[in-house]
């Protein structure tokens, strides 16, 4: 199978970028909303791109390609699918950017599931290059091996996982995320971006990240996390947060932090780094070096959870993970 040209259904910020990124490698790309003026917005965003714009789906009849992007719940993702497998070709590859619901559950509505996939993009999608593909219990080889040729061709380091709730990327960074808010029981969100940059050498705060990614999407891939039991919990503050009219975090600046609460936050904060690694690993859901992948690339930790697991004593694994799940 070749990919020539796509439809992007979803033109908020993850679909516009999902947009830019096939754009910018060759392929013909419509991006698809039933709203006009988030279309005008993503247009205005991608005014140097060659895209085309529509509210209607019919329009995408004769696409190779047609990647859902809208909110991360079920019962939307599950109807945008249906509309979008009544519009494409029996042969069009369908994929969902789901970033933490199972591929099983949304394939339901997808008429011919064999040719059904996930492909998680990473915010910033044109710019991060970490992509998770995800094949469906239906799932053709060819389609698999198709999205992973291009991917490769257009520059993105493609990451084969099992269909597993939030797959392995927000498997890994939800408990760090969700324990950073936590935090806020002992510090500000300036004083823990502050102590990540400048003790864990990560670039962008987790509030910074936060405030980037949106705190409605990560709070509802928490939520959907919680299936997995504890170390997976969603944090109180963010949920109650995320409802805000606007919910981004005040991320004030700290030019120092008292020792005491550096270092709470720095053992907190390696637990939840941990904790999530050592489950991925033990279970075999991905290669340690594709785990270490994502955690360096993806996440920008300065230690992959496998580099920290091979680096810290047993005796110093277990007393983060002791502190971590204290505080689920």
């Amino acid at each position: 199978m070749i990919i020539n040209s796509a439809a992007v259904v979803g033109a908020g910020l993850m679909g516009s970028g999902i947009a830019r990124h096939m754009a910018s490698h060759g392929i013909q790309v419509t991006l698809v909303d039933n709203s006009e003026e988030q279309l005008a917005r993503a247009a205005l965003a991608n005014e140097n791109q060659n895209l085309q714009y529509t509210s209607d789906m019919t329009a995408i009849n004769t696409v190779d390609y047609a990647i859902e992007a809208v909110f991360e719940d079920l019962e939307v993702k599950q109807q945008v699918l249906s509309e979008i497998s009544s519009a494409v070709s029996a042969e069009c590859l369908i994929a969902s950017n789901t970033s933490s619901l199972l591929i099983g559950d949304l394939e339901k509505t997808v008429t011919n599931p064999n040719r059904f996939i996930g492909v998680h993009y990473n915010n910033p999608a044109d710019m991060n290059p970490i992509v998770e593909i995800i094949p469906g219990d239906h799932t053709e080889t060819r389609y698999t091996d198709a999205i992973l040729k291009w991917m490769k061709t257009a520059e993105k380091s493609a990451v084969k996982c099992k269909d597993t709730p939030c797959f392995i990327l927000n498997r890994q960074s939800l408990p760090y995320i969700n324990e950073a808010s936590r935090c806020l029981d002992i510090a500000s969100p300036g004083e823990v971006d502050h102590v990540v940059q400048n003790r864990l050498g990560i670039g962008l705060g987790p509030f910074a990240v936060m405030n980037l990614v949106g705190l409605p999407v990560m709070a509802a891939s928490s939520r959907n996390l919680e299936v997995l039991g504890k170390g997976y919990r969603a944090a109180i503050q963010l949920q109650e947060r995320s409802r805000l009219d606007s919910p981004d975090w005040d991320i004030e600046e700290v030019s120092d932090v008292p020792k005491d609460k550096v270092s709470a936050i720095v053992k907190r904060l390696r637990g939840a780094m941990i904790f999530p690694g050592k489950d991925i690993l033990d279970q075999a859901l991905c290669g340690r070096d594709d785990l270490h992948l994502i955690c360096r690339e993806a996440l920008g930790y300065d230690k992959s959870s496998p580099e920290l697991l091979e680096m810290f004593e047993p005796a110093v694994t277990a007393e983060l993970l002791e502190i971590y799940l204290s505080h689920q």
